[in-house]
């Protein structure tokens, strides 16, 4: 499962390094990868990770990872091979590898269910 999840992010990042989205909080976010991971119990999650540096100078709002999660995740999603069952939007301040602590650096996640092509959010 692992490595289609890594040949869909290396296909739906080629190019698009440098996409960038002003999100309704007036932050700009730029896209960072998509991950594609198995959660226990079978789910498959699609991670949708960007860089927004003002993360750590204003607050996000919650439009903010739903707008991300309409436009990016979706799209993402419909590129799949498997439909995710879950959308999560992680936002970051700088870079941090997934899975590592990063005590100094913002971090903002939303959690949407996949479902019907539209996030339904939900409190994870």
């Amino acid at each position: 499962m692992r490595a289609w999840g890594v040949a869909l992010a290396l296909l739906l990042l080629a190019g698009c390094r440098s996409e960038e989205m002003r999100l309704p909080s007036g932050v700009v976010a730029e896209r960072g990868e998509v991950l594609m991971e198995e959660q226990p119990g079978g789910e498959v999650w699609l991670i949708l990770r960007v860089i927004a540096p003002a993360l750590g100078s204003r607050a996000p709002s919650a439009a903010d990872t739903g707008a991300l999660c309409e436009s990016w995740g979706v799209e993402a999603a419909g590129a799949a091979a498997v439909a995710p069952d879950q959308i999560v939007v992680q936002m970051m301040s700088e870079w941090v590898e997934r899975g590592q602590p990063a005590p100094g650096i913002t971090q903002v996640f939303g959690g949407y269910r996949f479902q019907d092509g539209t996030c339904i959010w939900e409190d994870f």
